[in-house]
């Protein structure tokens, strides 16, 4: 920052500003607002052959006024070797581990991270293209915890569907709560 940035300088994944003192971390999340600096946070884990895992100090950093993006670095490397590239678990991750509240961490993932990587606003109104992820819960919160059943939508069409199924077993508990029962009978424990 000392030499000077141009407009549009990203970094990430900043996980070691968490282990600052904190008017140390402070100082620095003032500073990175300050040269107008995004910091991306990957919270399902560091990049490459990064040795820790840990998450920026997202909240710090978006009190300062640094504009926070998320994401999930490479699918699957050596600090990751099981990576999803799931945008809706980082949102998660970000939430649990990051303090984050549902609506900001999900805003984190999707309308940040693309305005981080200069692509447009996606809205969902006549003559915008229409890219969409519908996921099944009661509410945003709901949904990032149970991301399971999705769909998403691309130029229009269905490009992809995942779909999950709970099952209850016979108990007395689903009787009395009128839960679902799918799939043949004794197939529960």
């Amino acid at each position: 920052m000392a030499g000077g940035l141009r407009a549009g300088v990203t970094l990430g994944p900043c996980a070691g500003l968490a282990d600052l003192p904190d008017a140390v971390a402070a100082r620095a999340a003032d500073q990175l607002a300050a040269a107008d600096v995004t910091v991306v946070s990957l919270p399902q884990g560091g990049c490459g052959g990064a040795r820790r895992r840990g998450v920026a100090p997202v909240r710090l950093l978006r009190s300062a006024g640094v504009r926070v993006a998320a994401g999930g670095g490479a699918l699957r490397d050596v600090s990751n070797p099981v990576g999803r590239g799931d945008p809706l678990e980082a949102a998660y991750l970000l939430a649990t581990l990051g303090g984050l509240r549902a609506d900001d961490a999900y805003g984190a993932v999707s309308g940040a991270a693309r305005a981080a990587m200069g692509l447009p606003e996606v809205r969902v109104e006549a003559g915008f293209p229409a890219e969409l992820l519908a996921v099944r819960g009661e509410g945003l919160a709901s949904a990032l915890s149970l991301a399971y059943s999705r769909i998403v939508i691309h130029r229009g069409r269905v490009v992809a569907r995942t779909s999950a199924v709970r099952e209850y077993c016979d108990s007395a508990g689903a009787t009395v709560l009128e839960l679902p029962r799918q799939g043949r009978a004794g197939l529960c424990p």
